[in-house]
Order: structure tokens, then C-alpha cells, then sequence
């Protein structure tokens, strides 16, 4: 195969599609939960059901990015290989990043949209919402520098 041919241009474009669609969906998550808190009331839930329906469309195309990504690798005929550290390490970093999505973003959402007991709990919820969002975000941009640079190839 190699990379030089259509079928590899045409898995590239898909790759990069679903980092866009995917990556882009979520990374200004931040941005809708300031505007929810600002808004307040039934405008604030509005914002954070509709910011939440977003998320879950784009975490189908975040779960389409290794696929990708493994197909490419598969289809370079060796010019790339899992063993390079950037590729292994993009890896490891995008199952990090699920784990922190499955394991404090979804749940901590959904928390919020069913609407928290106290002003305490809502403000528990949304420090975890906030860290977990910030850390997701900076292994966005580590493993799209990882792309971009190829530490290892």
C-alpha cells in the first residue's frame, strides 16, 4: 500500500475529519458552562442539556480517531509503526483521555443536568466538570503536537 496512494489520502481525511468534528465538538465545553452559569435558571439547564447532546454526537467521532489513526499505520507499509513514540504514546494518552471522559465528565454531566441537591453539590460538580475539562483539553493539544512533530520518528 504506502502513503502515496488514494486509499491512504482518503483514511487521512477521515482521521483529521473526526479529530475536527470530534475534538472540536468538545474543547470549548468550558465556554458553554461559563455562559449556563451566567445565565442562570432554566437558560442555564437549556445551555448545558443542549452542550451535552453536542458532546455525545462528537464522542462518536473521538471514538473514530484510532480507528483511523491504526489504519494508517496499517496502510503505510511501514513507515510508520506502533513501537515510534509518538504514535504509542498518542495512544496511551487517548485512553487517559477516555477514562477521564467516562469516569468524571459524562457522569458529573449528567449530575448536573438532573439538577444537583444543594449550591454545594452544584459547585462540587462543577469544579470536577472544570478540572476534568482542562485536563482533557491539554491531552488534546499534547497529542495533536504529537501529530504534528513526531517525536521518535
Amino acid at each position: 500500500m504506502g502513503t502515496d496512494t488514494t486509499l491512504y489520502d482518503i483514511v487521512v481525511f477521515l482521521h483529521i475529519l473526526s479529530v475536527v468534528i470530534g475534538i472540536g465538538g468538545v474543547m470549548l465545553n468550558g465556554v458553554y458552562a461559563a455562559k449556563a452559569q451566567k445565565a442562570g435558571g432554566p437558560a442555564a439547564g437549556a445551555i448545558m442539556q443542549a452542550n451535552f447532546d453536542v458532546t455525545m454526537v462528537a464522542e462518536k467521532f473521538i471514538y473514530a480517531i484510532p480507528v483511523f489513526g491504526i489504519a494508517l499505520v496499517v496502510l503505510s507499509d511501514k513507515v510508520f509503526e506502533m513501537s515510534q513514540v509518538w504514535l504509542w504514546l498518542s495512544l496511551v494518552l487517548y485512553v487517559v483521555a477516555m477514562g477521564i471522559s467516562h469516569g468524571v465528565m459524562i457522569p458529573n454531566g449528567r449530575k448536573m443536568l438532573a439538577g444537583p441537591s444543594s449550591p454545594e453539590e452544584a459547585a462540587a460538580i462543577g469544579k470536577k466538570l472544570a478540572t476534568g475539562g482542562m485536563t482533557l483539553d491539554l491531552l488534546a493539544v499534547v497529542i495533536i503536537g504529537l501529530m504534528v512533530w513526531k517525536p521518535g520518528f
